[in-house]
């Protein structure tokens, strides 16, 4: 008897390490499945959970999210499972933030980065005017998130902090559009005056009384004052209302030959590949995705042998020969495509061309056929910019 007993418990020992095995393996599916259910892309949503197995029974989840749906799916999974579970998970934005999780860009161009420090990569910038979504503090440094839902650091001083009251009376009140290349905000209606700020093309600014002499008065977010030359700007809502024209995108595109690359640049002061096509875009009232290999998955699907169908507009990828995209482009016609690679320029996709740029050319993405669809937002359907009625 003894010695059944004594086998009884060595089975036990052996058979409990093995299930305390099998529920943490569940657990760590269950948390990769949802992650890839929920959050696909780490740079536009935050699902960073894990679970610990305590008293081989009991399953503690730690960790950040900004999907409460997602929190919620993988908890019920486990409860399905009958794993009992403690949430632990920290949900964003984070509570400590209070009222204050919206923002505002008050600089001319914000540089965005991969961590909360200035030695981190820069991911992307935001320019002045440009609404956020505001997540977490680390001190000096804020967690946003940018109305193409990229999600990286900024300066706490370059961001004016909003509470939804504020956030409201921003969406619906009157705003300028800065419509010129590049210039300047000043202290007094004259060209002469002193500067507030630079500015560049799609940034925007309140505006805070009548015109005069040429010149709008415009409020920004942090309370500064100033004046915007009158022929370099236009009212936002009726110049997000208008109709997508590529010509003013190639002109946007156009206007920033031989500027240089800039690694996470999205503003005519300096561009990546995607930065560049996306700036030319947001000119004419239009958000598209991030980065290249985002850009790639929407819109209307063009095989790159069918090249000749271009048109103007039209977004042209490169890449590996496994088709991983790592290099974007914008049409323009007759074969000829503006970019930037080292500087903007132009170059062919036909052999015979003296600009050709032999490259391993990947897909065509036509974005105007696409407005409204994820990755592709019209400004003036965007919630951050207007309140939809």
């Amino acid at each position: 008897m003894l010695r059944t007993l004594f086998k009884t418990i060595c089975c036990v020992l052996l058979i409990l390490p093995a299930m305390a095995q099998a529920q943490t393996d569940f657990v760590k599916t269950a948390i990769d499945e949802t992650k890839r259910q929920y959050a696909p892309d780490s740079r536009t949503a935050i699902f960073a959970v894990e679970g610990e197995l305590l008293n081989n029974s009991l399953c503690v989840l730690k960790g950040r999210c900004n999907n409460r749906l997602a929190v919620e799916a993988l908890l019920h999974r486990l409860d399905s499972a009958g794993i009992a579970c403690v949430d632990g998970i920290k949900m964003l934005p984070d509570k400590n933030l209070g009222s204050l999780t919206r923002g505002l860009v008050t600089v001319c161009c914000a540089s965005l980065r991969g961590g909360p420090r200035h030695a981190a990569e820069m991911m992307t910038q935001a320019i002045m005017g440009t609404p956020l979504l505001v997540l977490e503090r680390d001190k000096a440094w804020l967690l946003v998130q940018t109305p193409d839902h990229y999600i990286s650091w900024v300066p706490a001083n370059s961001v004016t902090l909003q509470d939804e009251a504020g956030w409201k009376a921003w969406r619906e009140s009157a705003r300028y559009v800065y419509t010129g290349y590049q210039g300047f905000v000043y202290d007094a209606p004259d060209r002469n005056a002193g500067i507030v700020s630079d500015i560049v093309a799609g940034a925007i600014l309140q505006a805070d009384g009548k015109a005069r002499k040429g010149f709008v008065p415009v409020r920004f977010p942090d309370g500064r004052k100033g004046f915007l030359k009158s022929d370099e700007c236009c009212d936002l809502a009726q110049w997000a209302a208008r109709p997508l024209d590529m010509k003013v995108v190639v002109r946007t595109a156009r206007q920033m030959m031989g500027s240089t690359y800039l690694w996470g640049g999205t503003s005519v002061k300096g561009a990546d590949c995607s930065g560049f096509v996306k700036t030319a875009y947001f000119c004419s009232g239009v958000i598209l995705s991030r980065d290249a290999s985002q850009q790639a998955l929407t819109g209307d699907i063009i095989p790159a042998d069918q090249w000749q169908s271009c048109q103007t507009g039209d977004l042209l990828f490169f890449g590996d020969e496994r088709g991983r995209v790592d290099h974007v482009a914008l049409y323009l016609n007759d074969g000829e495509y503006i970019h930037c690679s080292g500087q903007v320029k132009l170059n062919n996709l036909d052999p015979a061309a003296p600009d050709y740029r032999e490259s391993n050319f990947v897909s065509i993405s036509r974005m105007k056929t696409k407005i409204g669809t994820p990755g592709i937002t019209a400004v003036k359907a965007h919630p951050w910019y207007f309140d939809q009625k």
